[in-house]
């Protein structure tokens, strides 16, 4: 890899924008002795938003105290490397002390049970980004995966105001498109998509459209790119490469005239492990046919598909003519200025 890419990632922060898994049992290339939060750190990311709660199947409020608990434990285990965030600043402290900062996150509503008074314990208690639905329906609206999308729920409105209210940063990734749109234009902070894909770049459910991303951008918010092969091709027999998922960059730095609304959320990188495969076909039975021909050592495009390809990227970013400081907004600062303005 280029010095330059060394370079980049060792003076800006780097951020996973959906990451999840933290305490899965990292596979044995990790190596006797390591963990996961080395092979993140290794692959020179400072800052990961980890959903520790997500509805694919039923989640209520105890299991989210549950995972809460135990990402403590975890902090008071290698607190030399691992660190929750409670407010922006602990990403930059935790980057100047060389450890992993963790932000707290859901994939879905489930787990506040339909209940308002859970959002502002669930913020104290140090969830800072909150996807409003997973896949199906809930309290909130519909999923991607509803085929009739009906939009927010009047306690949906509600929730869009209470997160606003507490600094929550509202996530509407594999939320439906009607749904989405209604909580872009309601909410009164920034929108992100943490781990999305681009329409034009390829025909999945998953991905928005061009108004969709426009509308992000509108709000101040940051679009994430995903590297999940099945959302960078239109071709599900070809894995693509880390060039098809720079062509989402590009296209959405065309349509908003900026790359000031783009970010990376690569939801967890994948290996063939008894673990992996059991998640697999958990995944596939409630929704069949996601991950298409790629399996678990490939689920990801070609050159960015696993903790130690970052550097990879960021040079075949700049190859594409994408300048330092563009980069650098991509690989981390553009989350970042979303954190800082609406975290209270």
């Amino acid at each position: 890899m280029s010095d330059k890419a060394k370079t980049l990632m060792k003076q800006n922060i780097v951020l996973d924008g959906l990451y999840h898994g933290m305490l899965i049992d990292p596979p044995p290339e990790c190596g006797i002795g390591r963990d996961v939060v080395d092979m993140i750190l290794d692959g020179g990311v400072n800052c990961v938003v980890d959903s520790i709660v997500a509805d694919g199947h039923p989640i209520d409020f105890d299991e989210l105290l549950v995972q809460v608990y135990s990402y403590n434990l975890l902090q008071d285990l290698i607190p030399e490397k691992f660190l929750l965030v409670e407010k922006f600043e602990d990403i930059e402290r935790a980057k100047q002390e060389g450890k992993l900062a963790c932000v707290f996150s859901t994939q879905g509503t489930d787990c506040f049970e339909g209940d308002l008074r859970k959002f502002s314990i669930a913020y104290k208690l140090g969830f800072r980004v909150v996807q409003i639905t997973y896949n199906n329906e809930c309290s909130i609206g519909c999923g991607v995966y509803v085929k009739n999308d009906t939009g927010l729920t009047r306690f949906g409105e509600q929730a869009i105001a209470e997160m606003n209210r507490l600094g929550m940063v509202i996530d509407v990734s594999h939320v439906g498109h009607t749904t989405a749109m209604q909580a872009i234009e309601l909410s009164s902070s920034p929108v992100i998509y943490s781990h999305a894909g681009v329409k034009k770049i390829s025909n999945h459910i998953r991905n928005a459209d061009d108004a969709h991303i426009k509308a992000i951008a509108k709000t101040g918010g940051v679009f994430g790119v995903c590297p999940h092969g099945i959302m960078n091709t239109m071709d599900l027999n070809v894995r693509p490469t880390v060039e098809n998922y720079i062509d989402s960059f590009l296209h959405i730095a065309d349509i908003t005239g900026s790359f000031d609304y783009i970010g990376i959320g690569t939801d967890r990188w994948s290996r063939t492990t008894l673990t992996n495969n059991m998640k697999r076909i958990s995944f596939d039975r409630i929704t069949k046919g996601f991950f298409g021909t790629f399996d678990g050592d490939s689920k990801h495009v070609q050159g960015f598909n696993y903790y130690d390809e970052w550097e990879n990227l960021v040079d075949r970013m700049l190859a594409r003519g994408i300048s330092e400081e563009d980069t650098a907004k991509i690989l981390g600062g553009n989350f970042m200025r979303v954190f800082k303005q609406v975290w209270k």
